[in-house]
């Protein structure tokens, strides 16, 4: 079983239309949606936006479904500046920037309790949507990834989060997935597209460019159901 979580209507709608088979369950206020693509067993949800529903999402996926690895696709904002805006981000890992114990002597973003600060891909999942994406052309980079409960729209934020953890996408979800993931022993990857270069002019790129950003993120995840 394949679980798959978007934030958004626009990053799971066109997977769900396609699955076979529906059964759909309601749990916590997110609405579970079970079925095949293909011949591949497909759970699919729709958290909502920030690591809180994310958070909520992926447990209740992983204790109802019996899921062996969650995919979180979506969106976010481009960090590196070597990276081109119309491809993709695969997550070698994941880091929520905005978790800050520095005060107790932590480094910025160590998770308490785990002494974690970036919670591991699974490499084979990063190989596999690495050759799907070399199989149909999508442009890609691996790299860390930042979550946070911030649309981050500032040049000052963006500068932070590089300078401060590497990465090169943020958003506001996937590293809560990773987490619950890891604590549970589950296989993740997060996946995602740009929408805009988290700088100044973010909030108008966004608007523009979302619904382009989602088709490209899907595109790569309807690939790698269908390989």
């Amino acid at each position: 079983m394949i679980g798959i979580i978007g934030a958004l209507d626009s990053e799971v709608n066109s997977l769900i239309a396609d699955l076979s088979d529906i059964t759909t369950k309601d749990i916590s206020g997110i609405k579970f949606f079970s079925g095949h693509y293909n011949d591949k067993e497909i759970v699919i949800a729709k958290s909502g936006v920030g690591k809180v529903f994310a958070a909520m999402c992926a447990e209740a996926m992983i204790l109802n479904f019996n899921v062996d690895k969650i995919i979180h696709i979506g969106i976010a904002g481009l960090l590196d500046e070597t990276i081109d805006i119309n491809g993709v981000a695969i997550a070698s890992s994941v880091v929520q920037h905005d978790m800050d114990s520095t005060a107790l002597g932590d480094p910025p973003g160590k998770i308490l309790e785990t002494d974690l600060t970036y919670f591991p891909c699974s490499k084979k999942l990063i190989e596999e949507f690495s050759k799907v994406a070399d199989s149909i052309g999508i442009k890609y980079k691996i790299g860390i990834i930042a979550s946070g409960d911030q649309f981050v729209a500032d040049e000052k934020t963006k500068k932070r989060i590089v300078d401060t953890f590497s990465a090169i996408a943020c958003e506001m979800e996937g590293a809560a997935t990773g987490q619950v993931s890891f604590v549970n022993g589950i296989d993740f990857i997060v996946i995602r597209a740009f929408s805009d270069s988290a700088g100044d002019e973010s909030k108008n790129d966004y608007w523009n460019e979302k619904y382009n950003a989602s088709d490209r993120a899907t595109s790569l995840i309807k690939a790698y159901l269908s390989a």
